[in-house]
């Protein structure tokens, strides 16, 4: 079954589109649920375009919930829409509200692709109570200090960033979390990691990502980091994998059976 359509957000001010996919059979109990978060340059329904999501949401008993992020980075923008709040508040309880699904966080996951994989990570850092498992593909962000230092941005890098990422980056940094360096520790995945490390419940978290990923190096660090602070974390490289949806839907694939068993 696959639903698609429009919510009014309180938190966005606005009406905000989402998909929601699960098999198409009666469940014995309330479904569990995972939210499924696409990339900078998407929209909410491209796991139903260019993944096997359809095909693969037969195995789980599990409402998929695919919400609209724009270019938030999921965050509470400093100049823009509370996306983390409709994000981790106000749809959950739109979803509980209108389906029979099970609102235990041992039954509620995160997932997300390179914009959606940093937004999914810094839910699930940020309120580890909530969720059981994390999986993010190919995450960005995940050294966000760096990403934000003023270098590249003013050209003393050889404008190397702006060469691989396009100057519309910069005006999306900016909105989501503030000019230069003034980025909030809020936004941070490695502060909220140790910030965080000591919660009672803490998700398993799984990260992939592409041999030939622009993203690789720094993902490859990643789970280690999280480990030396107590975290539950995995990760895997899928050799010759880069940063698109072929890869992507070979993630989901190998996401799914780890973090919903």
């Amino acid at each position: 079954m696959i639903l698609q359509g429009s919510f009014y957000s309180t938190a966005l001010d606005m009406e905000t589109g989402a998909a929601l996919v699960c098999a198409n059979r009666a469940s014995p109990r309330p479904r569990k649920v995972a939210y499924l978060l696409h990339g900078l340059q998407g929209r909410y329904d491209d796991f139903l375009y260019y993944t096997v999501l359809p095909d693969l949401c037969r195995e789980y008993d599990c409402l998929f919930v695919l919400p609209d992020g724009q270019r938030s980075f999921y965050a509470d923008m400093a100049v823009g829409g509370r996306f983390f709040t409709w994000l981790t508040e106000e749809l959950p309880r739109a979803v509980a509200d209108l389906f029979r699904v099970s609102s235990a966080p041992e039954d509620t996951y995160i997932l997300g692709a390179s914009m959606g994989g940093y937004g999914a990570l810094k839910a699930a850092l940020t309120l580890p109570e909530r969720y059981a498992a994390c999986g993010a593909f190919s995450p960005c962000c995940l050294d966000l200090q760096d990403y934000l230092r003023p270098a590249w941005r003013d050209g003393t890098d050889g404008d190397a960033f702006r060469r691989i990422f396009g100057s519309r980056l910069q005006t999306d940094f900016d909105a989501a979390f503030g000019p230069g360096e003034s980025h909030r520790a809020e936004n941070d995945l490695l502060l909220l990691a140790e910030k965080n490390a000591s919660s009672e419940k803490k998700p398993r978290i799984f990260t992939c990502w592409g041999e030939k990923d622009l993203f690789a190096e720094t993902n490859r660090g990643f789970p280690q980091a999280l480990r030396a602070l107590g975290w539950d974390a995995s990760g895997r490289e899928v050799p010759g994998g880069m940063h698109n949806w072929a890869f992507f839907n070979e993630a989901l694939k190998l996401a799914l059976p780890i973090c919903l068993g």
